[in-house]
């Protein structure tokens, strides 16, 4: 019981702990394109040596914008990294929602043990889904 509330006086979820989280950290318009910057955390004992995710931008009334493969690629295992991407001829606020799509590849993995552990979450007025 003290580890737990050890764990949460951190702000630490214990979920996490065995998880690939994703969080939409920011979203930035600028110069014709929108910016955005994924937290990844690696609560596995797993090093990814690539890790990629097809997502989908949708609209503020949920229609599909854009699909894209973002290139994660590598993540220690335990271990965080910030990963930042540029989507040229769109603006930040026309976005509604990312779907991640799908997983893969995620090496050494299997995409469905990827998609399986991958617990997505949204610091941004997008939303962010699974």
């Amino acid at each position: 019981m003290r580890m737990l509330a050890l764990i949460m006086g951190l702000g630490l979820s214990p979920v996490a702990a065995e998880s690939l989280s994703i969080r939409l950290d920011q979203a930035n318009s600028g110069a014709d394109q929108c910016q955005l910057v994924f937290v990844l955390e690696n609560g596995l004992d797993t090093e990814f040596e690539q890790l990629q995710a097809e997502i989908v931008l949708l609209s503020q009334d949920s229609r599909v914008m854009r699909l894209s493969l973002l290139d994660f690629q590598s993540l220690p295992a335990q271990g965080m990294r910030v990963r930042s991407f540029n989507l040229s001829g769109l603006e930040c606020d026309q976005v509604g929602r990312v779907l991640f799509n799908a997983m893969g590849p995620c090496t050494p993995l299997a995409a469905s043990a990827c998609t399986a552990a991958l617990d997505v979450s949204s610091a941004t007025d997008i939303e962010a889904l699974k």
